[in-house]
């Protein structure tokens, strides 16, 4: 299951759900805040949905629900969300799993990016509390391309930061979404975190 980590790739990990395990925070944050306008979300739809832009999943998530989504609602409802998560970023801890991945490609001094759909005060937030920023060359997030994942935008702009070829490249996702923009990008490799030892699953429990 760790061949991978022999490899002479670059790699491109996500990293909410595969570098950091902060999906649990980032799903209180929603669910706490959608529940004070009215809009319904389960872990199984946050897992289904992951990867998504926020906006998109904000009006997925409010079209099941029954809800219009007007702009003051938007801005309320991501302020409410954004200073939720932020007061809990410092709980956010790592993918032990997925970091020993990291760190073999770093002793390696293989060049590296996070190719992430989430916001980036959140992301280099989340990527600096736990130290991990160091690891890598270029970090792109969700504001740094016209569309989200599945389509392969993030990991094509990745890749072009780094300044090499996709076909080269490794990719390290979560999610299904995210899984598919990886192959979109027409990377070597897609590899699922989540079938790694000790994946810490998201569940309502």
């Amino acid at each position: 299951m760790f061949w991978q980590l022999a490899l002479p790739t670059i790699r491109l990990p996500d990293c909410d759900g595969t570098l950091l395990d902060s999906m649990g925070i980032h799903y209180e944050a929603w669910k706490n805040t959608a529940s004070r306008f009215g809009i319904k979300i389960t872990a199984a739809a946050m897992v289904e949905l992951a990867g998504k832009p926020v906006n998109e999943l904000l009006d997925i998530l409010a079209e099941r629900s029954g809800v219009t989504v007007t702009p003051e609602l938007r801005h309320e409802f991501f302020t409410t969300k954004s200073k939720y998560y932020l007061e809990h970023a410092k709980e956010v801890k790592v993918i032990d799993s997925v970091i020993d991945i990291v760190r073999a490609g770093a002793a390696r001094s293989l060049p590296m990016a996070v190719a992430s759909g989430g916001t980036r005060k959140h992301v280099m937030e989340g990527l600096t509390s736990t130290g991990l920023l160091p690891y890598f060359n270029t970090v792109v997030c969700g504001e740094d391309v016209p569309n989200g994942k599945p389509a392969p935008d993030a990991f094509l702009l990745a890749a072009q930061q780094l300044g090499v070829d996709p076909v080269g490249c490794v990719g390290y996702e979560d999610a299904a979404l995210g899984m598919q923009a990886i192959r979109n990008a027409g990377y070597m490799l897609a590899v699922d975190v989540t079938q790694l030892p000790g994946y810490p699953h998201l569940t309502d429990d």
